[in-house]
């Protein structure tokens, strides 16, 4: 008769209670510090996570500093909707994914699936620009605002005429 083991928790999921923070930046107002502790376990290496601030969903990278801390940049959106308050305790869960998978949103991945030369030209692009315009697309509420940007993305980018296809002369 073989016993089973109970099942482990995927060493790479992790849950704290942490205060959101006022950051000083061009980009963004609010972070949340991640635990000396947790931050010991983590990979030295860029990272992305998936998980939830009080119960809503997120994907973002963790960022650093060079004195070694490590945060979640929050925006305004998540400070919103997850009802965070500067000082106040947050619980967040994550797990860390794969920095190379990036979520495309179902209107352009149809639209990659029918041009073969905006698949070719997306194919191209670092994941950090993919992301990015992903993002512009998820950003539309109505389904036919996601398809007219998907489709008027990738005309651009088949073209070069994305900001990050310039060259640097343009910019």
């Amino acid at each position: 008769m073989k016993i089973k083991s109970a099942a482990k928790k995927p060493t790479n999921a992790f849950t704290f209670l942490a205060p959101l923070v006022a950051i000083e930046g061009n980009y963004v107002e609010h972070g949340i510090f991640l635990p000396a502790g947790l931050i010991e376990k983590l990979p030295v290496k860029r990272l992305r996570a998936k998980g939830t601030i009080n119960g809503i969903a997120f994907a973002l990278a963790i960022q650093y500093r060079k004195s070694g801390h490590r945060f979640f940049m929050i925006s305004k959106k998540l400070v919103k909707e997850a009802h965070l308050k500067l000082s106040a305790q947050a619980q967040v869960s994550f797990r860390l994914v794969d920095p190379a998978v990036v979520d495309v949103p179902e209107e352009l991945e149809a639209v990659l699936e029918q041009d073969e030369q905006a698949k070719k030209v997306w194919a191209n692009f670092p994941n950090g620009l993919r992301r990015s315009l992903c993002y512009y697309v998820t950003l539309a509420k109505s389904i036919d605002v996601r398809i007219k940007r998907s489709f008027e993305l990738m005309d651009k980018a088949k073209m070069g005429l994305l900001y990050k296809q310039k060259p640097k002369l343009f910019r």
